[in-house]
C-alpha cells in the first residue's frame, strides 16, 4: 500500500515538473527595465533684481489766460507726485536645486509565475544610458577611463572608446563590449576596463 502511494506521488511531481518545463519553454519571458536615481539638494544664493513703486515728482503744468503777442497758453503751477513702477535695486535669494542622475538599472525578468530581478549598478564604475533598438532594450555604459563619458555625461562609443552593453532581447540577456573594434562583441580583446556586473539585485 505504501509502495502504490509512493509511486503515485512521484508520477504527480513528475508531471508536475515536465508541465513545468513545458510553460517554461511556451510563455516568453517579459523584461522591464527601469532606472533607478540617487538625488542631491543644493541650496545656492542669487542676485535678482528687484522692481517697486517709486515716488516722483514733476512740474506740475496748468492753462493759463495769456496776452496775444505770446504763444505759450501754459504756465507753471508748482510740483506734483506720482508713481513710478520701476528697477530699485538688487537683492539675495536662496533657492533650492534637486539634482538627480541615474546610480543604476533594475532589469525585472517575469517568465510565468517566477520572477527575478537583476541590477546593472554603475554608480562607481562610469555612465550608463537606455535605448531601444531593433525591439530590443540596451543598456550602454561608458567610463571615463575609456573616453565614452566625461563630467557624468555619457560620450558616446564612436572612435575607439570602451563601452560595455548590456541588450535585452525578449528571454535572452547579451553581455557585449567594444574598445578598439568599430562594433560590439561578446569578447573584444583590447577592452581592458573592469568588466560592469550585472547581477543579483540586492533586497
Amino acid at each position: 500500500m505504501k509502495l502504490k502511494t509512493y509511486i503515485i506521488l512521484f508520477l504527480v511531481l513528475a508531471s508536475l515538473l515536465a508541465i513545468t518545463a513545458v510553460s517554461q519553454k511556451i510563455i516568453p519571458a517579459v523584461i522591464e527595465v527601469t532606472e533607478n536615481q540617487n538625488c542631491v539638494e543644493n541650496t545656492h544664493t542669487v542676485m535678482q533684481d528687484v522692481y517697486g513703486n517709486v515716488t516722483r515728482s514733476r512740474i506740475k503744468w496748468v492753462d493759463c489766460e495769456i496776452p496775444e503777442n505770446l504763444t505759450s497758453g501754459k504756465c507753471i503751477d508748482g510740483n506734483e507726485t506720482y508713481q513710478s513702477y520701476e528697477y530699485i535695486g538688487k537683492q539675495a535669494v536662496t533657492k533650492n536645486d534637486k539634482e538627480c542622475r541615474t546610480s543604476s538599472f533594475a532589469v525585472k525578468t517575469t517568465k510565468g509565475p517566477f520572477v527575478s530581478t537583476k541590477e546593472i549598478d554603475f554608480a562607481d564604475w562610469g555612465v550608463c544610458v537606455k535605448s531601444e533598438e531593433d525591439g530590443c532594450t540596451a543598456i550602454t555604459c561608458g567610463t571615463l577611463k575609456g573616453g565614452s563619458a566625461r563630467n557624468g555625461v555619457f560620450n558616446g562609443c564612436d572612435g575607439g572608446k570602451s563601452c560595455q552593453k548590456f541588450l535585452f532581447c525578449g528571454g535572452e540577456v547579451k553581455v557585449l563590449e567594444k574598445a578598439s573594434r568599430n562594433d560590439f562583441a561578446e569578447k573584444d580583446p583590447t577592452f581592458r576596463l573592469p568588466k560592469l556586473d550585472y547581477e543579483e539585485a540586492q533586497k
